[in-house]
């Protein structure tokens, strides 16, 4: 019995709710209003983009597009370097399409530029994953860069784990 009150009580402060919220009133808005609303409206659109930064990209695509693995599992492809400002991030064109059934984790290991040991933004530390039949781009930052011109001669080994096991595929990049 009390239940029975208690959802009835509810029912009713709703009901009270929803006819509070209701507007019957036909408010008219005048051509100007709308004019000076649309100018405003219009005004602040300018100071946004103002205020938003502009980003720059200088790329150099290579000729030729750098196929590091492609087998059941999947292909994984360089296809140039870019320096995206602000921010000066320098690295490699990169795109993965993952061809299996299950989900991958992929990552770099090893990797060198000229010889010199580096850290890119997809080490083991920051494994990416990839669903099913998915494709994905990005790029892949190699840090304590400051140039395209620095950006040669890579060597590394690219993996991908799927569940327990992981597949290496080593690379080079003039």
């Amino acid at each position: 019995m009390i239940r029975r009150k208690l959802t009835a009580l509810i029912m009713c402060i709703m009901s009270l709710n929803l006819v509070a919220c209701s507007n019957t009133d036909s408010t008219q808005i005048s051509k100007e209003q709308i004019e000076e609303n649309t100018v405003s409206s219009e005004i602040n659109k300018g100071k946004d983009l103002f205020d938003e930064v502009e980003i720059n990209k200088e790329k150099e695509l290579f000729d030729k597009a750098v196929i590091i693995a492609d087998d059941d599992i999947a292909r994984v492809k360089m296809t140039g370097k870019e320096k995206v400002t602000p921010g000066n991030s320098i690295g490699y064109i990169f795109s993965i399409s993952n061809k299996s059934n299950k989900k991958i984790a992929f990552y770099m290991k090893n990797i060198t530029i000229n010889g010199n040991e580096q850290k890119t933004s997809l080490d083991e530390n920051f494994k990416m994953t990839l669903e099913p039949i998915t494709d994905f781009s990005t790029q892949l930052k190699v840090l304590n860069i400051e140039s395209l011109d620095e950006l040669k001669n890579a060597k590394g080994t690219f993996c991908i784990e799927v569940n327990d096991n992981v597949n290496e595929y080593k690379f080079e990049i003039e």
